[in-house]
């Protein structure tokens, strides 16, 4: 299976490919477009592309989603397009720049009020210093301000933060992909450019062959191909890390104009490196946040580690045997729980109950809003994979950080590696076959996401118990006990959880044995 860091940078540059496409439009548009005609060709890059996509899909929005899609359209495309253009005539291309380069603080910002998500000192400094290093850029002598012109700018772009922000909280509707998604918005936002640009431009009089090329480019590549793997990355990685990839539009606009004849001098030089290096560094977590590998065999003591904050952690299935083991484990360690449940248990100090049901996206998210981290811990009875599958979904596009609490059916078997476990019928009997099977549907629904997600497998078996604090912890294959049995208590794999939690590993599947 493909490692964690593989499927982040896979995700990663997928996502760069779109603020990349969005710095070549600048040169598109002087080079290529008939002049004085920026509507139009928003209207073109929009509309078109929008209803291709719908007629390519065949789905229409649903239910919430007729305003979701139209407020997010408006604000992603609808208003984004035109503010921009009236900032590119009224102030000159560094200044216009250098005022998109904000959007990752405003992200940060609007993350604070709408995601309740708290952005490190890491992810503010380097959005200072990738805004800095643009401006370093694109700025020179000549750069004049407009106060028409400033606001149109930061207008558009924190227009478009609010959209990453928002298209972040309300996800994706079941069954709906990206490039749905991204229909409905290129579709709402060329119906809004529709009557500005025949009230206000009209058609170009004349449209040659350089400017069909044109055309075609941000309509395809600037507009259904890029929006397509914009919000597929932004469902996918947390907001500090996909909003700082923006700074790759002016900076790929810089290199376009290298190739046209432009130079660069050694202060911009320094400013190009100093923005590429923030977009990087945004991707990785702070170096006294990253994750250390574990030993192969381990102790837990009745405390957090010294040193470890206080987290606040979602426990859903919170009344099962394993969630409620885990609230036990997280508040004995002075952890903040809230317990999520359809059913919550009678509140205790240090655990807020939730009355939640996770096949309700919406009501999951407000739940979830603020966590420091989640652990999903649900089964039913009888098995619901369908249920199990879009639940786990639904809360890895929070970007929170998820310990998933699995089945032993998704590790290899021992002695033979090509023989899962859900296929072995020394470990898995017929009756228990679509226990085992759910498991790996929720292990592959996880792999999709290129999140900080890990999947716990419990071992062969697992029953309420003693807690003792000691286990062995392995990665893919079913692990054994001294005594040949592979199991291990509720409690123990609840320390297991807060374990990793706390002091997070380098894989994304794990399992235990009783030591």
């Amino acid at each position: 299976m493909q490692t964690s860091s593989a499927q982040r940078a896979a995700t990663v540059a997928l996502t760069a490919l779109a603020p990349a496409s969005w710095g070549t439009t600048y040169a598109v548009t002087t080079e290529l477009l008939p002049p004085g005609h920026p509507l139009f060709a928003a209207l073109l890059r929009a509309l078109p592309a929008g209803l291709l996509a719908l007629a390519f899909t065949r789905v229409l929005p649903r239910g919430d989603w007729w305003w979701k899609a139209a407020v997010l359209g408006t604000l992603n495309i609808g208003a984004l397009f035109p503010l921009l253009f009236v900032a590119a005539e009224r102030l000159p291309g560094g200044v216009a720049g250098t005022l998109s380069a904000v959007q990752p603080l405003l992200v940060a910002g609007l993350a604070i009020a709408v995601l309740h998500d708290r952005p490190t000192a890491w992810i503010w400094t380097w959005g200072v210093l990738g805004v800095v290093g643009v401006g370093l850029v694109v700025l020179g002598p000549a750069a004049r301000l407009d106060a028409v012109g400033v606001l149109a700018g930061l207008g558009g772009t924190a227009g478009m933060a609010a959209g990453v922000v928002l298209t972040k909280r309300w996800g994706r509707p079941s069954g709906v992909g990206p490039m749905t998604l991204a229909g409905w918005q290129l579709t709402v936002g060329g119906l809004v450019l529709l009557p500005l640009t025949v009230a206000f431009e009209g058609a170009p009089p004349s449209i040659d062959t350089s400017a069909v090329a044109g055309y075609l480019w941000l309509g395809s590549m600037g507009g259904l191909i890029s929006f397509t793997l914009w919000f597929r990355g932004i469902g996918k990685l947390p907001v500090g890390a996909s909003a700082p990839l923006v700074l790759l539009s002016p900076l790929v606009a810089t290199v376009v104009g290298l190739g046209l004849g432009e130079t660069l001098n050694p202060l911009q030089a320094l400013g190009f490196a100093l923005a590429l290096a923030a977009l990087l560094a945004v991707q990785f977590p702070a170096p006294n946040l990253t994750r250390r590998r574990r030993t192969a065999s381990m102790t837990s003591t009745d405390s957090k580690s010294s040193g470890t904050p206080d987290l606040t952690i979602a426990v859903l299935g919170a009344t099962g045997m394993v969630g409620s083991r885990v609230i036990t484990e997280a508040t004995a360690r002075g952890h903040q729980v809230r317990a999520l449940s359809r059913k919550p248990a009678d509140e205790v100090p240090n655990v807020t109950p939730y009355a939640v049901d996770a096949s309700d996206t919406d009501a999951l998210r407000e739940a979830l809003a603020g966590a420091d981290a989640v652990v999903i811990a649900l089964r039913t009875e009888p098995v619901d994979q369908d249920f199990l599958v879009g639940a786990t979904r639904a809360v890895l596009t929070t970007g929170i950080r998820a310990v998933v609490v699995g089945g032993a059916g998704v590790l290899r078997s021992p002695g033979d590696p090509a023989l899962l476990v859900a296929d072995n019928s020394v470990y898995v009997p017929e009756e228990v076959k679509p226990v085992a099977a759910a498991g790996v549907a929720q292990l592959r629904a996880c792999e999709e996401d290129a999140g900080h997600w890990t999947y716990l497998a419990p071992p062969a078996q697992l029953a309420p118990g003693e807690r003792t604090g000691r286990y062995r912890r392995g990665t893919d294959t079913l692990l054994t006990a001294h005594d040949g049995r592979s199991w291990i208590s509720a409690e123990d794999l609840a320390v297991a959880v807060l374990d990793e939690l706390e002091a997070p590993g380098a894989d994304h599947l794990i399992t235990v044995v009783h030591h």
